[in-house]
């Protein structure tokens, strides 16, 4: 089974930082609704979240040299628009969109409420929570969020290497970014789950090694924003 690990990276020539980002809270959010491929418009306070996480990364010693930093976004609206706060607070480039950080279809269940499936009489709510979106009638299976992910991390990897980046911005989706996260242990079912909030942020270390796999390693999982009233 592939995965991305420290092999995985032997191609890198200098050392890289791959940070994931989740979008601001989206109106979807706000209202507690299973968005998958539904696209919703951030909340002004999503807006706020992407502008102070940009300010943020702008800050941070892998960010230094603007020229070295390449951000990527899914094509969904809520992501290209936090990527695009990001982006213009931290002074990068604009980014580029790649379709494979888009986020899960959620089958069935794509544009229902929380408050309206988070029940013990609803015949699927137990499977679901035993099995996560794999439960769900025409949700994207696991076996494709897998490889989705290694395809997409591939792709990320390669513009590094390709454009002699520093620092890799990725801002994708709550459901995909568990799996960008689960391809780095060869993890090929939804759970343990990992808490990822709205603008969390995920940031992941390459520093390669002469004759041997790089040394690799996750630095932060859904690091808060620094203001606690976001």
């Amino acid at each position: 089974m592939e995965k991305v690990d420290g092999a995985f990276f032997a191609g890198c020539k200098h050392p890289v930082e791959f940070v994931f980002i989740r979008h601001g809270e989206s109106e979807g959010n706000a209202v507690g609704v299973f968005q998958g491929l539904l696209d919703f418009p951030l909340t002004d306070r999503g807006r706020e979240q992407a502008r102070l996480r940009g300010k943020q990364l702008k800050a941070l010693p892998c960010c230094v040299h603007p020229n070295k930093v390449g951000v990527f976004s899914s094509p969904m609206g809520r992501a290209q628009e936090t990527a695009a706060l990001v982006a213009e607070a931290a002074g990068f480039a604009p980014p580029t969109i790649v379709p494979s950080l888009t986020e899960l279809d959620t089958g069935v269940w794509t544009g229902k409420a929380w408050a309206d499936v988070r029940s013990d009489d609803n015949e699927l709510w137990p499977h679901f929570r035993a099995k996560s979106w794999a439960a769900i009638p025409e949700a994207e299976s696991e076996g494709a969020l897998y490889q989705r992910a290694l395809d997409a991390w591939k792709y990320l990897r390669d513009q590094s290497i390709d454009h002699n980046l520093q620092t890799v911005i990725a801002v994708s989706h709550a459901g995909f970014l568990q799996w960008l996260f689960r391809v780095t242990l060869g993890c090929t079912s939804w759970f343990p789950l990992i808490p990822v909030h709205n603008c969390g942020m995920f940031r992941f270390k390459v520093e390669p090694i002469k004759g041997h796999a790089a040394y690799v390693a996750w630095e932060t999982i859904d690091e808060p924003l620094p203001s606690a009233s976001l």
